[in-house]
This record gives structure tokens, C-alpha cells and sequence, in this order.
């Protein structure tokens, strides 16, 4: 099994390696194809990364952002994969595609791993910020959706809970973007080795944003595979390493950005979770109302 032969061509010459090259696929990424390149001649790796076609659902332009972080990433001394060539247009690739290097690491396998490594998990997303406190780089943080367009699931029987949440933000100032952030952390995002965090991974989304985005995502999409203890956890830990206290604000914005649906078939699958789409919805509604308690000391103007 291999890529198309226009992406595969194009990656041993951007490699400079020859035809004995093996290929494998690497398991689910957003937004496309990963295949990992080998070179039995040389002992080069690659990651081959394919943008999913617009016509099937995905954003080729993607690659080109991904691009573009990971070189702005480069003197940062973070996990981050090295960048090593793009074909943002696909001109020569048959359609966007970007290689950079290979992280050593495996991810994460089953809940009681995920678990465990809920520490790691915050102390990395507090290191990612401080290495990157000066970075201007990517796409200034903004809803995945303008909050005008927030409207209550239907799948929802908690209908007043998202109302207020709606009315939350729709209210309130966005947050400031005083930090360099990855946009979209959760643990399938994650290589490990000997228990460390040996990867971090898919940056197109990355910007100036909120210093506690990061958190919220995290805290949202651990509650939403696992439960709001795994939520409560990783919120105490990424306190503890930031210094200060999550604004439930955030989380707020967090789950509500992520209406019509949490969508985390596709993390569950990878990380051998067990998820039905019915628990993931119920979890959101948790964390949301979690959050809204934790707003009592806030008053809407």
C-alpha cells in the first residue's frame, strides 16, 4: 500500500531517495492521508502528510499553515516535527502535501493510559506556551464558528443549559490573545516514549491566542472520551503548571465551538477508547454545565 504516485514521487525527491523507498500508513490524522517514508538505502524517515480533498470534506489549505508553523517552530526546541518540504498548491504532489520529519514514539493505547499520562499532558501544553512566548506565526485565535451562529443542539434535552452558555458568549469580551497556542490539543495529538512526551503534532490551527485555550480544549476533549474526573485532573494539573486559574470562560467557548456534535469517533478509534456518539454529547453537556457553575462569579452586562 502506498500513496498516489505523484505524492510518492514527489516525496523521494524532495528526500533525494531512490525507488527500494517503503511506505506505510500512519493511523488517523485530521485533515488527510500520514504515511511514514523509509529509506532502507540511507536510513531516512519522513512523514508524508496528504491534505483530504476539498470536494470530500477538507481544507486544503491546511497544509500550507501547517507549513508555515512548523518552520516558525524551529529555533523553539519543542517536540515539534522538523520541517522539510511543502507542495501547498499540489501542483507536483496531485494535491496538497507536506513531509517533515519523523518523531520517535507511539501514542497512547486504551483509557488507563490516557489516564496516566493526564499530567504530561498539561505540563507539555504550559512548556509549548513558554517556549513560544515571543512566536507570531499562523492564524490569531478566533470561535470555529462566529458565536452569532451558536444555536442549542438538536439533539440536546438540556436546552436552557446552552441557551445561557450561548448568551455567554455572545456577551462577554473574547479573550485576549497573549499567547503562541496550538489550538487543537488532545492526547491523539501525542507521541510517548518511556513514558515522556516524545511528540507533539498537527499545527495548522496554531496561533496567537488565549494562554488558557489550550487548557480548555484539552479539558474538554479528555471529559468528552473519558468523564469530568479525567477533566477535573488534567484542569488541576494545567493550573499547577501555569500558575494560575482556568477562566471558565474559555471552557465555556470551548464547548460551545464544538456545537453540532464533539465529533471524537475518529481520537477514540485511534487511542482504542470505547465511545459512543450518545456518551460524547452527555460528557459536553457535563463539562459545559461544569463550566457554567464555575461562572457564578462573573455577571452578565
Amino acid at each position: 500500500m502506498t500513496p498516489t504516485g505523484a505524492a510518492y514521487a514527489w516525496a523521494r525527491a524532495a528526500l533525494n531517495v531512490g525507488p527500494s523507498t517503503r511506505t506505510e500508513p500512519l493511523p488517523w490524522s485530521r485533515g488527510g492521508e500520514t504515511w511514514l517514508i523509509q529509506d532502507p538505502d540511507s536510513g531516512r524517515e519522513a512523514v508524508l502528510k496528504l491534505a483530504a480533498r476539498a470536494d470530500s470534506g477538507g481544507d486544503e489549505r491546511l497544509i500550507a499553515r501547517e507549513a508555515i508553523i512548523l518552520r516558525a517552530l524551529a529555533s523553539c526546541h519543542l517536540p515539534a516535527p522538523d520541517f522539510i518540504a511543502v507542495d501547498p498548491s499540489g501542483k507536483l504532489a496531485g494535491t496538497p502535501a507536506l513531509l517533515m520529519s519523523r518523531l520517535p514514539g507511539r501514542l497512547l493505547c486504551g483509557a488507563d493510559e490516557v489516564r496516566e499520562a493526564i499530567p504530561a499532558m498539561a505540563a507539555i501544553l504550559v512548556r509549548c506556551q513558554q517556549q513560544t512566548r515571543n512566536l507570531v506565526a499562523g492564524r490569531r485565535w478566533s470561535p470555529w464558528q462566529p458565536t452569532e451562529g451558536f444555536r442549542v443542539p438538536t439533539w440536546s434535552t438540556r436546552e436552557a443549559l446552552w441557551n445561557r452558555a450561548i448568551r455567554v458568549v455572545q456577551r462577554f469580551q473574547a479573550p485576549a490573545c497573549d499567547a503562541f497556542i496550538h489550538r487543537d490539543p488532545d492526547p491523539a495529538n501525542l507521541l510517548f516514549e518511556q513514558g515522556e512526551i516524545s511528540g507533539v503534532l498537527d499545527w495548522p490551527h496554531a496561533g496567537r491566542g488565549p494562554s488558557g485555550f489550550d487548557g480548555a480544549r484539552m479539558a474538554m476533549n479528555l471529559c468528552c472520551l473519558l468523564g469530568m474526573d479525567a477533566a477535573a485532573t488534567f484542569r488541576a494539573a494545567f493550573e499547577q503548571a501555569i500558575g494560575r486559574r482556568q477562566d471558565p470562560l474559555l471552557d465555556v467557548f470551548a464547548a460551545c465551538e464544538s456545537l453540532p456534535d464533539p465529533a471524537l469517533e475518529g481520537t477514540a478509534r485511534v487511542l482504542a477508547i470505547e465511545l459512543t456518539r450518545n456518551q460524547a454529547r452527555g460528557r459536553l453537556e457535563n463539562f459545559l454545565a461544569d463550566a457554567m457553575r464555575r461562572m457564578t462569579s462573573r455577571r452578565l452586562s
